[in-house]
């Protein structure tokens, strides 16, 4: 069999990556019908008569539409958790992994790398998808919506890595989308784009820092299981 060829940018990045962070957009998703859920939000807050921006009220993301309802109060955010909760939930026990996921995980697992997912989601529709895929024994701590509520700077990816205790330049996040890349640099870790599960390839690509662009998850597991990180390699020698 021919060696696994793996890019020089994707095997430097895998050579000093001795934690993975999925983003759970990779993974599959929970939300099939965002403006439905986000309907159900406005709906509910028009119902109390609270009153929102043009803009606030004419989008159909239904996290906008959350962060919208804590606004209103806690009574109302409570409200909104619930109906996004639902929908989630809902579709944990349906919605399908994306292909080459297992693979990637064993190949973490194969190569002792450890494994985190970040969520926007509620943690408890997260736990039921990993169940539901037989993922869960291959996925270390899995952080969703809670934490990103207690840590309102997550957005640059900072607050995971320290939760998780990983230095930014011994971690790669894995992403589906520019602006997951560019927190991931911002936080100074390495961004991994996979292609065309939410965005083409020539829409990862850019920003400052290290980052780099595979075909699938499938194509990441290889490289992944050929490019062992150097500490574990270092360690073998003792």
């Amino acid at each position: 069999m021919t060696p696994l060829r793996v890019r020089p940018h994707l095997a430097g990045i895998l050579d000093r990556t001795a934690h993975v962070v999925l983003t759970f957009s990779v993974l599959g998703n929970l939300l099939p019908e965002p403006e439905a859920v986000a309907r159900q939000v406005r709906d509910m807050l028009l119902e109390t008569g609270h009153r929102m921006s043009i803009l606030i009220g004419a989008g159909d993301n239904p996290f906008d539409m959350l962060a919208e309802a804590y606004t209103a109060g806690e009574d109302p955010g409570r409200r909104a958790e619930q109906l996004v909760h639902d929908a989630e939930v809902d579709a944990a026990g349906r919605a399908p992994v994306t292909p080459g996921t297992h693979a990637l995980l064993e190949a973490c697992r194969a190569t002792g790398r450890t494994v985190t997912v970040y969520a926007p989601h509620s943690e408890s529709a997260v736990g039921r998808f990993l169940h539901q895929h037989g993922l869960r024994s291959l996925v270390g701590p899995a952080l969703g919506r809670g934490f990103a509520m207690r840590h309102p700077a997550v957005r640059t990816m900072a607050p995971v890595l320290a939760a998780i205790g990983a230095l930014p330049g011994e971690t790669a996040v894995v992403c589906a989308t520019f602006s997951a890349m560019s927190a991931t640099q911002r936080a100074g870790a390495h961004a991994i784009g996979v292609e065309r599960i939410r965005e083409p390839r020539k829409m990862l690509h850019g920003g400052e820092g290290s980052n780099a662009v595979v075909q699938s998850l499938t194509h990441l597991a290889e490289a992944a299981r050929a490019c062992a990180p150097s500490q574990q390699r270092g360690a073998s020698l003792w």
